[in-house]
């Protein structure tokens, strides 16, 4: 655990180095130089730091200073696009406990669809709730996330590809558990033929077509143990969730929705995770209702594979 304000120091030659919606960020040398250095002696940014270097020497990862007003501002811009979100507050709502103080409330990093970089916002300004440090595992930790996110756009097929495995395995159990399959090897096709339609036609384009969703979806039904009526309902609640979820804009009132009714689709992303990949990651579930490239950020957070360092190793 390194102290932030000592990490990253006073900024000397501050210049703008991005310009992220409007707002210019700054950043500088000595903080590219100390980014480099968290991440070298972070557990599992040793596995990847020279990767990070490369991808900070090139541009593509932008270490910026950001006050408090700064990294709220682009969390909530974030949370109500296809990254980032309500880390915490629904963890709150499935395990009953409160939002705490955590350091990844003091670094926030973010990809950039427009400008294919991932920006990473530090800030050397500590809350009374926060005991002035800032460890170097969470800015690893929110770097490799945005990373995942970035190899997946920059090259979708290749991507769905690669961790093809890993997201069957993980949606297979995911509607095993709200659709009630019963084991059948034609099953993992037809996952694989929905994680695809959610990545490339829902996910990429932030909509989904709704009638041809719900079809994908009814081809599990011949497998599921329940009811053609009980089917359907599961299927429209999924629905109604994954478009709120592209379509959010007051987050109080997605919170208050999941929690009346639609909170025994959100528990099972906990369960396939613990299934698929033996722990649940910190950053809570609900966009991997939709976004197939969340559970490989997910998979990130938990470790960092040899195909996850792959995936870095090959981004430009």
């Amino acid at each position: 655990m390194t102290k932030i304000n000592e990490l990253f120091a006073l900024p000397i030659g501050l210049k703008e180095v991005v310009n992220a919606g409007g707002i210019p960020l700054y950043g500088s040398q000595t903080l590219n130089d100390k980014f480099i250095q968290s991440v070298k002696i972070s557990r599992r940014g040793k596995l990847i730091s020279s990767e990070i270097e490369r991808l900070v020497n090139n541009k593509t990862i932008i270490p910026c200073f950001a006050d408090s007003n700064i990294l709220t501002y682009f969390r909530r811009k974030v949370s109500k696009s296809r990254t980032g979100g309500l880390f915490r507050i629904l963890r709150y709502i499935v395990a009953g406990k409160e939002p705490i103080a955590h350091p990844l409330d003091h670094v926030f990093a973010f990809y950039d669809f427009e400008n294919n970089k991932i920006i990473v916002l530090i800030s050397n300004h500590v809350t009374e709730n926060f005991s002035s440090t800032a460890s170097d595992e969470a800015i690893t930790l929110s770097l490799t996330h945005e990373l995942m996110h970035m190899y997946a756009h920059q090259n979708p097929n290749k991507f769905l590809s690669f961790f093809r495995d890993e997201l069957v395995l993980f949606y297979k159990t995911y509607f095993t558990e709200i659709l009630k399959l019963k084991e059948d090897k034609k099953i993992d096709e037809i996952i694989e033929s929905i994680v695809r339609f959610l990545f490339l036609k829902c996910e990429m384009n932030s909509s989904i077509p709704l009638t041809a969703l719900f079809n994908k979806l009814k081809e599990l039904q011949p497998y599921s143990s329940l009811s053609k009526e009980e089917f359907k309902k599961v299927i429209y609640d999924y629905i109604k969730v994954t478009r709120y979820i592209i379509t959010v804009i007051d987050m109080s009132k997605f919170i208050a929705l999941v929690k009346k009714d639609y909170k025994y689709l959100i528990v099972p992303l906990y369960i396939s995770y613990k299934l698929s990949f033996g722990r649940i990651p910190s950053k809570g579930c609900h966009q991997e209702l939709v976004y197939p490239s969340e559970v490989i950020c997910g998979y990130s957070d938990i470790k960092v594979t040899p195909k996850i360092k792959t995936s870095i190793q090959s981004l430009i």
